[in-house]
């Protein structure tokens, strides 16, 4: 076997045996009147039970109260906007526009006291939601809410927010995309504050990640016409924050709606701005200078450095997706050495210092797989066996959606060149990167680093589509495998989370697709008067659910 010095990158790696998959625990969906979904349901199966209880640091310190507050909140942001639009860009994007535009619903996440995922469907621009159909929603809205520009959101709105998002004559000359018009198929209003949805696929993730993603509400001075540009340079919406100014190079500024519909939200500040700091030890020491009072999405080493800090707000699940469409990796023993080859345990601990956990499917979803132990001898073993020791493969990578992943490329190449590949490392810019990984099955890498955010909506069968169906993205096909998880949104959420986790164990048992290493929280680093424990796991870092000492 070949050697490695497992100190690369400058850290002490340690060994250690594969830890339980993660499993979902429950599920609250509030507002929901249908009764299979209105309910918190636990997962079944032995493992998902066991493993949901793993544990993790999410947070470093207590509030100091007592603190005088600044007349102004700053985030360091990762990096600055495209554009401020109702579009999703992305979370930097997000980390603004998601305090401005308000979706219909929102899936929040939270941790019980043992660690365990505990699951809210929420309404936001909608009070309530009634599935009284095989794919039909009827959906009662909020009243009393009123847009920044003071018109009133109603079922003209919400209709007409749905037309202005989906047009063509809107989306195409801002070069901007919406799959809400097919996710969609029917959007009516039924009176002044009810609405009927259908939805291309059935159950609740109809709602959850299509409306999460591709939905919110605009006013009627905005949808009457199709001039999609004004918004991407100034946001209109309901959200607790209302634009004031978009200094490109310099600043975003955004100031506390006092017209906001949600009584309990509480940010006394009177303005609230964002700079960029693309460096993450640089965004992460704003805080320590005051520059800024909360550092974005600056990965568990310069995190867990500061005195206060917390992981949430944001979740990614990191793998490599490996080519099973070409050699070496369409035979299934490559597959499994590279993935025991992998020290996940010593990455969990060392690269991102405790705040992530092991994952072996989506993070936060059931799962009845346990992860691949950390086996060089077996690597090796199964290469050889494979006929492929010394084998030459490149892993691409450049995604860059979590702080880590330059170093991780480093470091998954050290442990696959000690059991005898030969890896050559692809650094893509973010444009090629997204033409690689959406390249047809035999164009794409060998290996790719891939970060997804697949299961943050409450969302599956999509997710199983793009990560593992014929036509998705993965370079995986395997019909009776993909047979089985149509319809999963349709079924109850103790029936669906079972069949995720057989599903789950099936993948990675009888076909080792891919290597999933861990479900990565995002890390944020924020000033002493700062409380997080309102946060979501998911979702996004918003004003509203921040508390201030």
């Amino acid at each position: 076997m070949h050697s490695f010095d497992s100190r690369v990158s400058r850290r002490r790696f340690i060994s250690g045996a594969g830890l339980a998959g993660l499993g979902l625990a429950g599920v609250a969906l509030v507002g929901c009147s249908e009764d299979e979904e209105s309910t918190t349901a636990t997962a079944t199966s032995a493992a998902s039970a066991a493993s949901s209880a793993t544990t993790v640091p999410t947070s470093s310190a207590t509030p100091v109260a007592g603190t005088q507050l600044p007349d102004e909140f700053i985030f360091a942001n990762d990096s600055e906007p495209g554009d401020l639009g109702p579009w999703f860009g992305g979370f930097s994007q997000g980390l603004v526009t998601k305090n401005i535009y308000e979706p219909l619903v929102e899936p929040f996440l939270t941790l019980n006291a043992d660690g365990s995922p505990h699951w809210e469907l929420r309404g936001a621009l909608a009070e309530s939601w009634e599935k009284t159909g095989d794919k039909t929603f009827t959906v009662k809205l909020r009243q009393g809410v009123k847009f920044h520009t003071g018109e009133e959101w109603n079922a003209d709105a919400a209709v007409a927010s749905f037309k202005f998002l989906t047009n063509p004559d809107v989306i195409d000359p801002i070069k901007k995309t919406n799959p809400l018009g097919g996710l969609y198929p029917r959007f009516e209003k039924i009176d002044d504050y009810t609405i009927e949805i259908d939805v291309a696929r059935g159950g609740i993730e109809g709602l959850t990640l299509y409306g999460q993603i591709y939905y919110v509400g605009l006013p009627p001075s905005v949808t009457s016409g199709t001039d999609g540009a004004a918004l991407l340079e100034h946001p209109v919406g309901t959200g607790p924050l209302k634009f004031v100014a978009f200094n490109r190079g310099s600043d975003i500024v955004l100031e506390p709606f006092e017209g906001y519909w949600d009584g309990s939200t509480n940010i006394p500040f009177k303005t609230v701005k964002f700079i960029t700091r693309p460096e993450p030890s640089v965004r992460a020491l704003t805080v320590n200078t005051d520059e800024a009072h909360f550092a974005f999405n600056v990965g568990g080493e310069a995190g867990t450095a500061l005195e206060h800090w917390f992981a949430g707000a944001g979740f990614q699940t990191t793998m490599v997706r490996l080519n099973n469409a070409k050699a070496p990796f369409d035979d299934i023993r490559v597959r499994r050495a590279a993935n025991y080859a992998i020290d996940r345990d010593a990455i969990l601990e060392e690269i991102f210092r405790g705040t992530a956990r092991p994952t072996t499917f989506f993070s936060f979803q059931p799962s009845d797989a346990t992860p691949f132990p950390y086996d060089p001898d077996q690597a090796a073993s199964l290469l050889a066996e494979a006929g492929a020791d010394g084998v030459e493969v490149t892993l691409s990578y450049g995604e860059f959606r979590i702080p880590e992943e330059e170093e991780l490329a480093q470091i998954y190449k050290g442990y696959l060149d000690a059991v005898g590949f030969k890896v050559t490392l692809n650094r893509l810019e973010r444009a090629a990167y997204n033409e690689a990984s959406g390249a047809d099955f035999e164009n794409q890498p060998q290996m790719l680093i891939e970060t997804t955010s697949s299961g943050n909506y409450f969302d599956i069968e999509g997710s199983f589509t793009d990560k593992f169906g014929c036509d998705g993205s993965g370079t995986f096909c395997a019909p009776d495998v993909e047979a089985q998880w149509q319809g999963l949104g349709s079924l109850s959420f103790e029936e669906r989370s079972a069949k995720v986790a057989e599903l789950a164990k099936l993948l990675q048992d009888e076909y080792a697709p891919r290597m999933f290493i861990a479900a990565v929280q995002q890390v944020h680093g924020t000033a002493p008067f700062v409380d997080p424990s309102g946060m979501p796991v998911n979702l996004f870092v918003r004003m509203k659910d921040l508390k201030f000492a």
